[in-house]
């Protein structure tokens, strides 16, 4: 299809996806003689939506967590707890990203404010740069799967009729597998090499770094517990949780001062900006493909191929973790929900099920060449070359796709805790 080679030819050649997006449909209302008026309106629609909400404030949320202090302490209850296993400060860097991905919602957020810390310290302990490197990207891709998840936010919205909170609570056992399977291979790697641990556990100092990190902690439940509890929504979920961040930073902490403050509201509007512009120029887009029937005649092809779920379900993964080599995941899952929702609906796909094995999907496209977020931080942060990185990030991304086809191919590990609280 011309209009999706246009695209694809943009985002080849360095231009960023929602422009790349945008002029290609700009180029394609032209085409057809459609008035070009009809690009910001359906622009427009595509952001008009409260759940959505949710973004900025969980955006800042993270923000408000990193700046007051809640790093470190993270930090220092994670080397209490596993730092004396073999790998040392790798599985710490892994149980970091774990606690903190109950804050920040996002990939990018965890990489950004770990990957500093830990690929630093690492280094200091006689860990291979790369190495060091490669445990934090593929660490940091827990952030949107153990809730709250911004691309589940997304998801949803894009879905119509999709629960977040069921999301939300459905992303908690596929996060925590993710994690013990990055630790089982980091055991595995630093055994063979002999990497350096920590010393033996002392209960007393897990018990002082607990005490320091519980109240950033109870972030999650606090979220988790006012949607199942019914005292607030998804979206309402992110604003008491940024409220949270900010009275934990400024009074509790005192490590936010209000200088502070008009430089992480700017970073959140930049960051909410970006991801909102790519949502409307994606709706936009998806709006043209609908106006062609790319749903339609993509559910029949499918549908002649296989009409067994977990057939649809592994040709969808394989089709997704192409996508996230290329594009950015925002802009593939608004504009592909509304073509594959009518197929999980034929095969009988639960669109809980399908939104969190999505979410990881999307979560290890962030770690891979060309265009994967975290892996541009993380070789920034620790001042590698994409093919350094590349070699290195290597068995942690098939370990980290042997759990999406484990989490795929057994639905009641996404499932169960939404039935359980009937969410």
């Amino acid at each position: 299809m011309p209009l999706t080679i246009l695209m694809l030819l943009l985002v080849l050649l360095g231009m960023p996806i929602s422009f790349a997006l945008g002029v290609s449909s700009v180029a394609f209302l032209w085409q057809q003689g459609v008035p070009l008026v009809a690009l910001p309106q359906r622009m427009a629609i595509s952001v008009d939506s409260f759940p959505l909400l949710a973004v900025p404030f969980f955006v800042l949320t993270g923000s408000l967590m990193n700046t007051g202090g809640v790093t470190r302490r993270i930090f220092a209850l994670a080397n209490s707890l596993v730092g004396h296993i073999t790998g040392g400060l790798a599985h710490v860097t892994v149980v970091a990203n774990m606690f903190f991905a109950g804050i920040s919602g996002a990939a990018v957020a965890d990489a950004a404010a770990l990957g500093p810390v830990m690929i630093e310290a690492m280094g200091r302990q006689g860990f291979p740069r790369p190495f060091a490197a490669a445990v934090t990207a593929s660490a940091s891709t827990i952030g949107p799967i153990i809730p709250p998840s911004i691309i589940m936010v997304i998801y949803a919205v894009t879905a119509g009729g999709v629960s977040i909170g069921a999301l939300f609570v459905g992303g908690f056992i596929p996060g925590v597998l993710m994690g013990f399977a990055l630790m089982a291979l980091i055991y595995f790697i630093t055994r063979r090499r002999n990497y350096p641990r920590n010393d033996a556990f002392h209960f007393a100092a897990a018990l002082v770094a607990f005490r320091d990190a519980v109240l950033p902690l109870l972030t999650p439940a606090i979220i988790l517990g006012g949607i199942l509890g019914g005292v607030f929504t998804a979206t309402e979920s992110g604003a008491v949780a940024s409220v949270y961040a900010l009275i934990l930073g400024t009074l509790v902490y005192r490590e936010i001062r209000l200088r502070d403050l008009p430089r992480i509201f700017a970073e959140t509007m930049v960051t909410t900006a970006m991801v909102i512009f790519i949502v409307a120029t994606a709706a936009a887009f998806g709006w043209i493909m609908a106006y062609l029937r790319v749903p339609q005649l993509v559910a029949e092809a499918l549908s002649a191929f296989s009409r067994h779920w977990w057939v649809i379900f592994m040709l969808l993964n394989i089709l997704y973790l192409f996508l996230g080599c290329i594009m950015e995941a925002t802009a593939i899952v608004i504009m592909t929900i509304p073509i594959v929702m009518p197929i999980l609906a034929q095969v009988g796909i639960d669109p809980i099920h399908f939104g969190v094995v999505l979410a990881v999907n999307m979560s290890i496209g962030t770690l891979t060449p060309p265009v994967g977020i975290v892996m541009f931080v993380i070789c920034q942060i620790a001042d590698l070359s994409v093919e350094v990185y590349t070699r290195a990030i290597l068995p942690f991304i098939l370990i980290l796709i042997a759990v999406l086809f484990v989490v795929t191919t057994f639905p009641q590990l996404v499932l169960f805790l939404p039935r359980l609280f009937g969410s």
